[in-house]
């Protein structure tokens, strides 16, 4: 797996920084609209846009020090044909990693290029240098990926605890506000689960790991799902394990099945 390093010099962050100022203001507009909407992920599109300054530029630079992360910057990578192309993933090995992935993306009823079309409209009007556009488009892209190797479900909970872990992977000013938002919340939805512990391991998880960033993801496809997630040094998510039951049993407001999930989970 490729490792990424984790320091930098003044001369490499002078070269790769450009001012991009926060916008305040959009961001506060995109926010209520959230509020208003929170299925709506163009808003989150927006608020991460708003908000990204430039903090994604350093970990951009770390990307590059990297062959891979290289490789993927210059030649201006894409995942979204790839991951879209379902009859070549269901020719991998039944464990792999492309199946595993095919299978959360059916469960789910997704589409690959879902996040691509939301981010679009999202980031409608901004330009952006071609490396960070490859950059974020990359983050975006293997988002699902991401929640199929870190095992974070798409309930407010998993998407939050996947938000700890790109914050500690690219460290996005938009993206560590959404998490902030999202703790101040979680414990409403998530009443007697070990949710704010959920989210904090994320962060914990995304930290310890291999950045998720700088793989070749199209090679890893056809390796074993086990394998790619222990190669990258992902651990098991087990407060989010233990507070997912809680949440889908309250939600089912039956209090046998609540009494079923505090039990598992104590």
């Amino acid at each position: 797996m490729e490792a990424i390093p984790q320091t930098l010099t003044k001369e490499t962050l002078t070269q790769e920084t450009a001012k991009n100022p926060v916008r305040w203001g959009a961001a506060f507009r995109a926010l209520l609209a959230l509020a208003q909407d929170n299925d709506d992920t163009t808003h989150v599109f927006k608020i991460v846009d708003a908000l990204r300054g430039d903090s994604e530029r350093a970990p951009l630079a770390r990307m590059k020090q990297t062959p891979i992360g290289r490789k993927i910057i210059d030649e201006n990578r894409s995942l979204l044909d790839v991951l879209a192309n379902r009859e070549h993933l269901r020719t991998l090995p039944e464990d792999s990693l492309g199946r595993t992935y095919l299978a959360f993306m059916e469960s789910e009823g997704l589409s690959a290029d879902g996040l691509a079309d939301a981010s679009i409209e999202g980031y409608a009007g901004r330009r952006l240098d071609p490396e960070l556009r490859t950059f974020t488009t990359w983050a975006r892209d293997s988002h699902d990926l991401w929640h199929v190797l870190t095992g974070y479900g798409r309930d407010p909970l998993g998407e939050l605890c996947l938000l700890g872990v790109l914050y500690s992977q690219i460290n996005s000013t938009g993206t560590g506000f959404i998490a902030l938002l999202g703790l101040l919340r979680v414990p409403f939805e998530y009443p007697g689960a070990p949710s704010i512990r959920a989210v904090f391991q994320g962060f914990r998880i995304g930290r310890k790991a291999e950045s998720l960033m700088a793989q070749d993801w199209e090679a890893l496809l056809a390796r074993p799902f086990e394998e790619v997630r222990s190669e990258l040094g992902l651990e098991p998510p087990t407060y989010y394990e233990r507070s997912r039951p809680m949440h889908d049993a309250s939600r089912s407001n039956s209090r046998a099945a609540v009494a079923n999930a505090e039990a598992i989970s104590a």
